[in-house]
């Protein structure tokens, strides 16, 4: 059984690029610090691709990071184990902060409590064109869309997400239809536009 103490071995590894923001963390040598670095931009973009703005992403993507470090001796497909854990978090972050306002209400001491924007600023052109089409979405059709983008079938969205795969192709069916309206272009949307992974792992 692996050692899970993030103190205990390792080497710090100093985050750049599309990784700013976060702390430096002490990983495992066993197969964690490889996963980490190659996988982290690309949960902190699904996490953004379902919703999240940037700041709400990385913050839940680090904690789900986290998560996947105490119990990767256990983990058996990581790809698709921290996308969940990370959905979870900032859907249980995201349902705190909406309810912050009515409490501010309720306790007389409510400010400006404004949700900002996402920042799409470091994605490219037809990322940010992309990403901004997958918001105006219903949750569970953007939802089907990010599991499709980042390489997972439809059997194993299916199965993830707890929906028959009828319903998965029926929420990917209208997704795309709707996408391919706003853009008015048949068949702009790819998975290449925003990144796309290769299946379950």
């Amino acid at each position: 059984m692996k050692d899970h103490g993030f103190a205990r071995e390792g080497t710090p590894v100093s985050l750049q690029d599309s990784e700013r923001g976060f702390e430096p963390m002490v990983l495992s040598p066993e197969g964690f610090d490889e996963f980490f670095r190659r996988a982290l931009a690309r949960l902190v973009l699904f996490l953004i691709k379902i919703g999240a703005s940037r700041e709400e992403a990385e913050d839940s993507a680090q904690e789900a990071m986290a998560k996947a470090y105490e119990n990767w001796h256990a983990v058996e497909h990581p790809e698709a184990w921290v996308r969940v854990v990370a959905e979870r978090i900032h859907l249980a972050s995201t349902a705190r902060a909406r309810a912050a306002p009515a409490r501010a209400a309720a306790g007389g001491w409510a400010g400006d409590l404004v949700r900002p924007d996402p920042d799409l600023a470091v994605f490219g052109d037809e990322q940010r064109r992309v990403l901004d089409l997958l918001r105006r979405l219903p949750h569970e059709q953007r939802r089907v869309m990010a599991w499709y983008y980042d390489g997972f079938t439809i059997t194993e969205i299916a199965a993830i997400i707890g929906r028959p795969e009828a319903t998965v192709r029926s929420h990917l069916r209208h997704a795309r239809q709707r996408l391919k309206r706003e853009l008015d272009i048949k068949d702009a949307v790819t998975p290449d536009a925003v990144g796309a992974g290769e299946g379950m792992h």
